[in-house]
C-alpha cells in the first residue's frame, strides 16, 4: 500500500463529506424539518390506548411494559398489571396531559386478597393514590410534563398483587383503556426523539451524496419523505418517536454499505485494520479490571467495531474482485446508474432491518431461528421442523456461516436479522449483473439495454426484486433460512447466465463471442468450483429449494441432452462439465447430510402412497375456492402487486424474440432456466388444487428472479407505447410500491401479518 495514493484516497473522502455536509441545502432542509416536528408537539392531542388488543390498527404495543399477555372479557380486551406496570408516550411534547384510566372488574378472590388503591407514578412524582374498585372504575387525572423535561412520558402504575387460584401469576390490576388529551398551546418538543429523526436525516443526506447523487436531486428525494416523516409526527407522535433510534441505525448503517461499494480498496482496508484494534482494545479493557469501566457500553462497541471492522477488511477484498470479474464478462455499471442502485440497496436495508429492530414490530419465526441457530452452533446440525402437519429437514448453513460472529458476543437474534437484511440489500446488484448480460445493445457489451434513456430494464429489474412485496413477506416472517437460500439461488442463477460457457458454441454459432470472455483452462476450474460451492449453499440452505434446484438442474440437463444427441457442437463437453457439477454437489449434499433423513424420507413416501399428501398431513384437502382465493390474493397481488405477474410473458417472449434472433450463450441459458423455472413453479402451483394439501416448496419466491428481469423487460415494452403506455407502467409501478409500503407499515407499526410467502 503505497502512502501518496492512501493519503490521496483519504483526502479525497475527507473532501467529499465535508462538502456534503457544508451544503447550505441540507442544513435548511433539516432546519425545516425539525420546524415541522417542534410545531406538531403543539398540535391538540387526543390519543386512546386500547390495552389487550396488542395486534391490528389501534393496538397497545410498544406503548406498555410490566403486563401480562391479553386476555378478554365480556367487556372487551384487557391485560392483568404487574406490580409496576407502564404506560410509554414518547414523543408529545412538554405539556400536561388529562388522562382516564379503566379498570375492569374483579372477582371477590381478587377484591378480598388482592390490591387495595392504586399509585399513579410519572417519574420520581408521585401523582395520586387511587382507591380500587371491586365493580371496576373510571379515573381521570391531570399528568404534568415529565421532570427530565424530555417530552416523553411515562405513566407508572403501581399495585399490590394477588395470585389467584389455579394461576401461576402475580397480577395486580385489569386495565383495558388509557386514553390522553391536551389542548393546542405553546410546549417544547420532544427534543430526543428529534434530535434522533434529525440524525437519521442527516444519514441519508451522506448516504445519497456519496451514492453520486448532486444537492437538488438528493433534496427532490429527502423532501416527500421528510413531509411523511413529519405526518407520522402528526398523526400518532408516540410511534412515531419509537422509530427515531432505529431510522437513525439503519441509515448510518446503509451510510455504511456505500461506503463498503463505493470507497476505494486501500481506504476500506485501512479503515478496517483500525477498527479491529480498537475491537482488541476494547476486548483487552474486558479482560483487565480497567480504571474506566465501561461494562455494557463496551461490549456493545467491542461487537459493533469488531463486525464493522470484518466488514470493511473483506468489502476491500471482495469488491475490487466483483469488478474484475464484471470486466472479463463484459459487465459493466455506468455512473448514471451506481447511485440508483446504491438508492436501492440504502432503501432496501433500512426498510428491512429498521423495520425488525422497531420495539414490537411483527416477529415472525426469530425465536424459533435464534433456538435453532443455537443448536446449530453447539454442533446439533441434523434439525427437523414441522410445516403444515409434516416433518421435514431443516438444513443448517446460513447458521453455520453465521456461528464465528457469535465469537462478538453479538446476539443471535440480531445477527440473524443483521444478515438477512445485508443479504436482502445485496440482492438487487445481482440482479442488476443478470439483467445487463441479457440485455444490452449489440456491440456493445457493457452497456445496458434501454428503450430509452428514461427507462433501464436493468435498474427496473434491481428496483422490483427489491422492493416488491414478496421480499418484504420473508423479512417479516423472519423466515431467516429461506433469505439465506434465496440470495444463494440468485447468486447461482446469476453465475449460470453470465458466466456459462459459450452456448453459442453449442449452437455451431460462435460469432457473437468475444475472447476476453472465453473460459480459459483455469477460468473452468475456478466456475466449476463456484458451481459447486454455491449449490452446496442452496441444498444445504432450505430444504424447498434443494427440490426446486435439482427439478431445475435436471430440466437443464436434459436440455443439453438433447441438444447432444442432435449432435450440436459442444453440447456433449457441456453436459459433461455442468452435469458434473450438478452431480458433485447432490453427492455431497445427500452423502453428508440429508442420508440421515432416510428412514424418516420412507416412512413419509409409504404414508402418501396410500393416503396422498394430505394423509401424510393429517389434514383434510383444502376446498378449491381456498386455494384459488389464495393463489390470488395472497399470491398474485400481494406477493407482487399483480402487475409485475401481468407484465411477465411479454417479457419473457421478448426474451425468447431477443435469444432466436442473436442466440448467444446468456440468452439461450436464461432461455432454458426461465423455461425450467416455469415449469417447477407451476408444477407446485399446481399441486394443491390436485392433492388438497397446502404443502408449498416456495415456488412463488422461486420465481423471484424470472418475475423482477421478466417484469422489467415486459414494462419496457409498454413503456415504449407512448404516452398511454408511460403513465399506465408509472401506475402500475405505483401500485406496486402501494402494497409493500402499506404492508410494511402494517407489520411495523401494528403487528398486522402479511400472508407466508409461497
Amino acid at each position: 500500500m503505497r502512502i501518496p495514493t492512501l493519503s490521496a484516497s483519504f483526502g479525497a473522502e475527507a473532501t467529499l463529506l465535508l462538502t456534503t455536509l457544508r451544503d447550505g441545502a441540507l442544513w435548511r432542509m433539516l432546519a425545516l424539518f425539525a420546524l415541522l416536528l417542534t410545531l406538531a408537539a403543539q398540535l391538540p392531542l387526543h390519543y386512546a390506548i386500547d390495552v389487550g388488543r396488542e395486534d391490528g390498527i389501534g393496538s397497545d404495543l410498544p406503548l406498555v411494559r410490566g403486563m401480562f399477555p391479553p386476555e378478554e372479557a365480556a367487556v372487551g380486551l384487557f391485560r392483568w398489571t404487574t406490580e409496576r406496570a407502564v404506560v410509554r408516550l414518547p414523543g408529545v411534547g412538554q405539556r400536561s396531559l388529562a388522562a382516564t384510566i379503566r379498570v375492569l372488574a374483579v372477582n371477590d378472590e381478587v377484591a378480598t386478597r388482592g390490591a387495595r388503591e392504586l399509585e399513579l407514578w410519572s417519574f420520581d412524582q408521585r401523582l395520586a393514590l387511587l382507591p380500587v374498585r371491586p365493580a371496576g372504575a373510571i379515573y381521570h387525572l391531570l399528568i404534568p410534563p415529565p421532570t427530565d423535561w424530555s417530552g416523553d412520558h411515562r405513566i407508572e402504575i403501581r399495585s399490590a398483587t394477588v395470585t389467584p387460584t389455579n394461576d401461576r401469576r402475580a397480577v395486580g390490576t385489569p386495565l383495558t383503556t388509557v386514553t390522553v388529551f391536551a389542548d393546542a398551546g405553546l410546549a417544547l418538543p420532544p427534543w430526543r426523539s428529534i434530535l434522533g429523526w434529525l440524525g437519521a436525516g442527516l444519514a441519508l443526506w451522506v448516504a445519497l451524496r456519496r451514492s453520486g447523487f448532486d444537492p437538488k436531486p438528493t433534496q427532490a428525494l429527502m423532501m416527500p419523505l421528510l413531509a411523511l416523516a413529519a405526518t407520522g409526527a402528526w398523526l400518532d407522535p408516540p410511534r412515531f418517536a419509537f422509530g427515531a433510534m432505529p431510522a437513525l441505525i439503519a441509515l448510518t448503517i446503509g451510510w455504511a454499505l456505500v461506503m463498503l461499494l463505493r470507497a476505494a480498496p486501500e481506504v476500506l482496508r485501512l479503515t478496517g485494520l483500525a477498527l479491529l484494534v480498537i475491537s482488541v482494545a476494547l476486548w483487552l479493557i474486558d479482560r483487565r479490571e480497567p480504571a474506566l469501566d465501561l461494562g455494557w457500553a463496551s461490549m456493545h462497541l467491542r461487537a459493533v467495531a469488531g463486525l464493522a471492522a470484518l466488514a470493511f477488511l473483506a468489502a476491500a477484498a471482495i469488491c475490487p474482485a466483483c469488478a474484475s470479474i464484471a470486466a472479463r464478462l463484459g459487465i459493466a455499471v455506468p455512473a448514471s446508474h451506481w447511485r440508483w442502485l446504491l438508492l436501492i440497496v440504502v432503501v432496501v436495508f433500512a426498510t428491512r432491518y429498521g423495520g425488525k429492530i422497531y420495539p414490537d414490530s411483527m416477529p415472525g419465526d426469530i425465536g424459533f431461528h435464534a433456538n435453532r441457530f443455537a443448536d446449530a452452533a453447539f454442533g446439533r446440525v441434523l434439525l427437523t421442523s414441522r410445516n403444515r402437519g409434516v416433518d421435514f429437514p431443516y438444513p443448517p448453513a446460513f447458521y453455520l456461516i453465521l456461528a464465528p460472529f457469535t465469537l462478538l458476543d453479538i446476539d443471535r437474534r440480531a445477527l440473524l436479522h443483521l444478515g438477512a437484511a445485508l443479504l436482502d440489500a445485496i440482492s438487487p446488484l445481482l440482479v442488476y449483473t443478470l439483467a445487463a448480460a441479457l440485455h444490452r445493445r449489440r456491440g456493445n457489451g457493457s452497456a445496458p439495454y434501454a428503450s430509452d434513456c428514461l427507462f433501464s430494464i436493468p435498474l427496473v429489474a434491481a428496483a422490483l426484486y427489491g422492493l416488491a412485496p414478496a421480499g418484504y413477506l420473508t423479512t417479516w416472517w423472519n423466515f431467516s433460512t429461506h433469505i439465506f437460500t434465496q440470495f444463494a439461488h440468485l447468486l447461482l442463477i446469476t453465475i449460470l447466465i453470465a458466466a456459462w460457457s459459450p452456448v453459442s458454441i453449442v449452437l455451431g454459432d460462435d460469432r457473437s463471442e468475444h475472447p476476453p470472455t472465453s473460459l480459459r483452462c483455469e477460468s473452468r476450474a475456478i466456475l466449476f468450483a463456484a458451481l459447486v460451492v454455491v449449490q452446496l449453499l442452496v441444498y444445504l440452505g432450505h430444504f424447498g429449494f434443494w427440490m426446486n434446484m435439482s427439478l431445475l438442474g435436471c430440466f437443464g440437463l436434459a436440455t443439453l441432452a438433447v441438444l447432444a444427441l442432435r449432435r450440436r457442437r459442444g453440447a456433449l463437453q457441456a453436459l459433461a462439465f455442468y452435469g458434473a457439477a450438478f452431480v458433485t454437489a447432490q453427492i455431497v449434499t445427500a452423502l453428508f447430510f440429508y442420508s440421515a433423513y432416510a428412514t424418516m424420507f420412507a416412512q413419509q413416501l409409504a404414508t402418501a402412497t396410500t393416503g396422498g399428501l394430505t394423509g401424510l398431513a393429517g389434514r383434510a384437502p383444502a376446498p378449491f375456492e381456498v386455494l384459488w382465493r389464495t393463489l390470488w390474493d395472497a399470491g398474485f397481488r400481494q406477493h407482487y402487486g399483480f402487475f409485475p405477474l401481468a407484465l411477465l410473458p411479454a417479457g419473457i417472449a421478448w426474451l425468447v424474440n431477443d435469444a432466436a434472433k442473436q442466440p448467444d450463450r446468456r440468452r439461450v441459458t436464461a432461455v432454458v432456466l426461465a423455461l425450467g423455472t416455469i415449469i417447477v413453479a407451476g408444477g407446485f402451483a399446481a399441486l394443491p388444487f390436485f392433492s388438497g394439501s397446502t404443502l408449498s416448496t416456495r415456488w412463488l419466491m422461486f420465481s423471484a428472479w424470472l418475475v423482477a428481469v421478466g417484469a422489467a423487460a415486459g414494462a419496457a415494452m409498454l413503456w415504449r407505447k407512448g404516452w398511454a403506455g408511460r403513465i399506465t407502467t408509472l401506475a402500475a409501478g405505483g401500485y406496486v410500491v402501494w402494497v409493500t409500503a402499506s404492508m410494511w407499515l402494517a407489520a411495523l407499526l401494528w403487528r398486522i401479518r402479511p400472508p407466508e410467502p409461497f
